[in-house]
């Protein structure tokens, strides 16, 4: 039988009201407060704090365990986190990332 791999990939808008809170982490570094909350949510997802923060959004795969975040995709707007039980080249054709939607409609 043929073994499935689970992908997924999260948009996140820094500026939304739920990173508006404090968010605490057990590595707390003092010059986090120097960076933007674009850069602060980046370092949070980094360090493992997107399932405490989003647990109704963060997928499990078949035994139970946190999908690994192996990238983190910024735009102006976004961070597009792509996450999977491998580091596999996720196909962009199945995106939901905006600006990738919009530039593969540009090739047709």
């Amino acid at each position: 039988m043929k073994q499935i791999y689970i992908n997924q990939e999260i948009l996140l808008r820094p500026g939304s009201s739920i990173f508006n809170k404090e968010w605490c982490e057990n590595d707390t570094a003092s010059d986090s407060k120097k960076l933007s909350q674009k850069e602060q949510v980046k370092q949070l997802c980094w360090n493992g704090m997107l399932p405490a923060m989003l647990p109704e959004i963060c997928e499990l795969n078949n035994e139970g365990k946190q999908l690994t975040l192996w990238e983190i995709n910024e735009t102006h707007n976004l961070l597009d986190l792509r996450m999977g039980e491998l580091d596999q080249f996720m196909n962009d054709e199945w995106s939901i990332n905006p600006y990738v939607i919009a530039a593969l409609a540009s090739l047709n």
